[in-house]
């Protein structure tokens, strides 16, 4: 089951949800109903699994679009119980147990019980779920939930409830599978960026690069500051490459990234010059005298990788893929050919 919230993790989730499709994937997962109605506008046909919970307004949504609704609270609970009394006859849920992530779901106790209560209204327990808090970080912990959680899933066995979709593994979470286990929930990894540190050993290479071309090159004295603040003060005789993106499409504004950040032009790594900008960075491109305006900086892809950037920011890659700005074109490539854009500025 792909998670293709937050935009499939600002990868574009209407193209990727229909990519993965076609591919096969016989479920996807969201965070919320609306994210769940517009892969539904945008045709996606496939079952869609609604993780973070849901409101009173929000049920007819849910009905109207097929969504699978995750009960994980004791209020979602009665909402799902009371739209099964109001007529909802094929409603199907997951419910969520809460192993130690301290966040949504039910204890096991209460996991239990809600299921038992679900089952005898008619509510189909299409799935049982808990999250891992530690998957690629914390291997003993980690193990704990999962133990927590296959407890739980046996206590609901020995009262005739057997789930059809038994899942915990995230992308971390790919390295703990358990026999009893039916279903997964890769998000990261397959955008093709690994967790780290305990990962499951997977080649994968990134899906996404974002690129923009040099519109200037600027050749300067020494003495020379460059962006706000005057932060970066040139030594030399300097060439600056003036590049169209900024912190508004996810460039870092952060201390590391100006003074040790870089972009990729032709192989190489130009150091950023001076403090980001909302729309526009600078480089310095001295020591790069086969640079000309129209070659492509590449802020984000191979190298430098979602890990690299985040290292600059003080954050994580999930964090640097769901910061890309929405007014940045996404094209999406297929044996070399763009097959669809994507922008918020198309008509």
């Amino acid at each position: 089951m792909p998670v293709v919230k937050a935009d499939a993790y600002g990868h574009g989730a209407a193209v990727v949800a229909r990519r993965l499709e076609a591919c096969g994937a016989p479920m996807l997962a969201v965070a919320y109903p609306e994210e769940g109605a517009a892969l539904r506008e945008a045709g996606v046909g496939v079952p869609i699994v609604v993780l973070a919970g849901f409101s009173a307004g929000q049920l007819g949504l849910l009905r109207e679009q097929r969504l699978t609704p995750v009960v994980s609270t004791h209020g979602t609970l009665g909402l799902a119980m009371s739209a099964a009394r109001n007529g909802w006859t094929d409603l199907e849920v997951h419910v969520k147990v809460d192993t130690g992530m301290t966040r949504l779901g039910l204890s096991p106790a209460e996991a239990e019980t809600a299921a038992l209560r679900l089952v005898d209204a008619g509510v189909s327990l299409a799935g049982l779920m808990t999250h891992l808090a530690n998957a690629d970080e914390d291997r003993d912990a980690t193990e704990r939930q999962l133990d927590r959680f296959d407890a739980a899933r046996a206590a609901l066995e020995r009262r005739g409830v057997r789930p059809t979709w038994v899942h915990a593994a995230n992308s971390g979470g790919l390295a703990f599978l358990r026999p009893t286990h039916t279903l997964v929930r890769p998000g990261l990894i397959i955008y093709g960026v690994r967790p780290r540190p305990l990962s499951p050993e997977i080649e994968v290479h990134p899906v996404l690069s974002v690129t923009a071309e040099i519109s200037l090159l600027r050749e300067v004295g020494p003495g020379t500051a460059v962006s706000y603040g005057a932060r970066f003060v040139t030594s030399r005789p300097s060439r600056i490459a003036v590049v169209p993106i900024g912190y508004a499409d996810g460039v870092p504004r952060t201390r590391a990234m100006a003074e040790t950040g870089a972009l990729r032009v032709g192989g190489r790594s130009l150091p950023v010059a001076g403090t980001v900008c909302m729309d526009l960075t600078m480089l310095d491109a001295t020591d790069a005298p086969d640079v000309r305006e129209g070659d492509e900086a590449c802020l984000l892809g191979d190298a430098p990788g979602a890990w690299e950037l985040a290292d600059r920011k003080g954050t994580n890659a999930w964090e640097i893929l769901t910061s890309l700005g929405s007014r940045l074109p996404r094209a999406y490539v297929d044996g070399g050919r763009v097959v669809a854009v994507a922008s918020r500025y198309q008509p």
